[in-house]
């Protein structure tokens, strides 16, 4: 009996392995194990085009009887929950009709058998799981009784509960739950963070950027992580600052080309002493931006030198007020090599390296 087990449950994972099926939309996950070590993972979550029975096109695949001696199993029963059904996955459609955002219920039962008890069941999901969720035993929560929601576990101590039942309340549940946003200056760079919750179908996000009073303009892409029910952090740091205050947002882009906007933050880059940045591009040709920050009001200069050290040109020469400035620098009548930039800004002196190539 036991060989005849092993060889159905081979044949099992070998037509579920290569099925190629999808994953579902929103996906989270209960790590199980029992006091030998022994572990397994259930997947349970919210898709379009899910129903209350048997998904195939999910990866839900009718599991084969359970081991016999109580060997270690663990599985969903699926609706009705008589054990007619059972699979490691069980997702369900978030609502009738089925749409995001969702709110709402949806229960599931895991049933499980060990030699070796006690067995634990750990969990980490998202805000949008509502702490009101629970997982308890068949007996009303006689003896587990716990919130099914943030990072947490519930440990069987009891050989006699083999069956949890779990009520997850679905609060407001979207494709891609961005959780945080914010900004961080680096001398005269903005480093952007967010965090997500879960992301449906996140093809990634374009970084847009707008001055007072001026247009948003796109100056990055970073990809997003498809779909996911773990936290997801990503950053971007933007080094092209010329100005003093810039708005942030970002456009999250799905792969079917459907989009939203995040809210704007503002990152505020007065200066509070003398900068002078790294021309961009470098190594040029046959133009360069040279930018500074300056502090305080002050008489600027701003000049080019050879290797030899021969002044060639003069960016600019004036009286500037505290701020971020950026200067062009037309190399089209100099010669390819090495050439040295300083800005002189009251008793301040600063000097960088730059190379045109031809």
């Amino acid at each position: 009996m036991k060989y005849f087990y092993t060889i159905i449950l081979i044949i099992f994972l070998y037509i579920t392995i290569a099925s190629g099926q999808t994953s579902a939309n929103v996906e989270f996950s209960i790590i199980s194990h029992d006091n030998t070590g022994l572990r397994d993972t259930l997947f349970f979550g919210l898709d379009l085009t899910a129903t209350d029975g048997l998904d195939i096109h999910l990866n839900e695949f009718d599991l084969p009887p359970p081991p016999p001696g109580n060997a270690f199993d663990v599985r969903f029963w699926l609706p009705p929950f008589s054990g007619a059904l059972s699979s490691w996955r069980d997702y369900r459609a978030p609502g009738d009709p089925p749409a995001f955002p969702f709110n709402g219920n949806k229960q599931h039962v895991i049933k499980f058998q060990s030699t070796d008890y006690p067995f634990t069941f750990s969990w980490s999901l998202p805000p949008t799981i509502d702490p009101s969720s629970t997982i308890k035993d068949p007996f009303g929560g006689v003896i587990i009784n716990a919130s099914f929601s943030g990072t947490d576990s519930v440990i069987v101590n009891n050989a006699a509960i083999t069956q949890l039942n779990i009520s997850v309340n679905y609060s407001n549940i979207l494709p891609v739950e961005l959780f945080s946003f914010t900004t961080e200056i680096l001398d005269q760079s903005v480093l952007l963070k967010w965090v997500t919750a879960s992301e449906l179908n996140n093809n990634g996000f374009y970084i847009e950027r707008s001055q007072p009073e001026s247009e948003w303009q796109s100056i990055g892409f970073v990809p997003g992580s498809g779909t996911s029910s773990e936290t997801k952090f990503y950053t971007f740091l933007d080094t092209r600052i010329i100005k003093n205050i810039y708005k942030y947002r970002l456009k999250q882009v799905d792969f079917d080309g459907t989009y939203s906007y995040s809210q704007e933050i503002i990152a505020d880059l007065v200066p509070n002493k003398f900068v002078l940045n790294q021309n961009y591009p470098n190594p040029f040709n046959p133009s360069t931006t040279i930018s500074f920050s300056l502090p305080e009001k002050s008489q600027v200069s701003l000049s080019v030198y050879n290797l030899i050290g021969e002044k060639v040109s003069v960016i600019a020469n004036q009286v500037l007020e505290k701020g971020t400035y950026s200067f062009n620098w037309n190399a089209s009548a100099f010669k390819s090599g090495v050439y040295f930039y300083e800005l002189r800004a009251d008793d301040v002196y600063l000097t960088k390296k730059m190379q045109l190539i031809k």
